[in-house]
């Protein structure tokens, strides 16, 4: 039993299914189904049961999923130690942002931390909360900001900011006053489908007020999101740092929806079942340094100063946002 047999080994126990194993791996089918079988003689018991729809883990499978994903992690700990300790090149870390502020957030971040870590490389990739979650999960990205992560028990996520949405419309619809939550009820709106985490809050926030809103069109992209509503197809609900640049142009409307209920809970979050690295850390901490220039310029609107129900943290990963560089 060697390294590489326990990767096949989890690839197949986390996509209950040889085939898709091998996708994954990128290796053929009857090569992997040889290797798991070998480990199986090896190790003297049945790690899965076969059947039409895939596979499932025995108990001896199950015990040895948690064994193997210890001894990955702590692999992988092992590499990220000796990368920090400058024996080995230095890996590239990589952020996921959501576009409602990936535009806003991500330059700035990145010359920061290319000014304090100029050895590293950081990636960052766009992508919705929903996705963000499911790329830390799988070891895609180090660190994501992200909304709403109540349903994400595998994530460690530190509150940035409790962003208030705006209701997003044409600027010849402009005005000074607030939108109340029944304001609305009939109005036509634009927003992504209903799995991302913007969308949640504004369908669970209607809920509570007793109604559904009328979406007429669903578009997963923001600047499609910013057009539509600028061409009066309909509103759009968003969070004010997506379109403060417009809204400065004079090219779009934005208006406050006073609801305590719409609002979206932004978080930096890593990853709860892996270490967390020195330079994430790093990340971090330029993450939320950031966050509040942004706040305190009126760019990113919210509460900063509150107790965040919805955040977990992981006694193991000993984050503090607030260190000092």
């Amino acid at each position: 039993m060697d390294i590489t047999t326990l990767q096949y080994f989890l690839a197949v126990a986390k996509t209950g299914s040889f085939s898709r194993a091998s996708v994954v791996l990128g290796m053929a089918q009857p090569s992997l189904s040889r290797q798991i079988r070998k480990l199986e003689i090896e190790l003297q018991n049945e790690l899965f049961y076969r059947h039409g729809r895939g596979v499932t883990l025995t108990d001896a499978g199950e015990h040895l999923r948690a064994t193997a994903e210890t001894v990955m992690s702590l692999l992988g700990q092992v590499e990220r130690d000796l990368v920090e300790a400058g024996s080995m090149p230095r890996r590239a870390v990589t952020l996921g942002v959501p576009p409602s502020i990936g535009a806003t957030l991500c330059s700035p971040v990145a010359l920061r931390y290319a000014e304090a870590a100029p050895e590293s490389r950081l990636r960052i990739r766009e992508g919705f909360s929903s996705t963000l979650s499911d790329w830390i999960e799988e070891g895609t990205l180090d660190v994501a900001v992200m909304y709403d992560t109540a349903r994400d028990r595998n994530l460690n996520a530190a509150p940035l900011l409790l962003e208030d949405l705006f209701l997003i419309q044409n600027i010849a619809m402009a005005s000074e006053a607030e939108v109340q939550l029944e304001d609305l009820r009939n109005l036509p709106i634009v927003a992504p489908a209903p799995e991302n985490g913007l969308r949640r809050v504004v369908d669970r926030a209607a809920a509570l007020g007793g109604f559904s809103l009328n979406v007429v069109m669903e578009v997963d992209s923001v600047p499609a999101l910013r057009q539509l509503a600028g061409a009066g197809v309909g509103a759009a609900i968003l969070p004010f740092g997506a379109v403060h640049r417009e809204v400065r142009m004079g090219r779009l409307s934005a208006r406050r929806i006073a609801c305590s209920d719409m609002r979206a809970l932004l978080v930096a979050a890593t990853p709860l079942n892996r270490p967390i690295s020195s330079s994430a850390r790093l990340l971090l901490r330029i993450i939320h340094s950031e966050a509040l220039n942004f706040v305190s310029k009126g760019v990113l609107r919210g509460t900063v100063d509150c107790n965040f129900n919805t955040a977990r943290q992981d006694p193991h990963t000993d984050v503090d946002l607030n260190e000092e560089e």
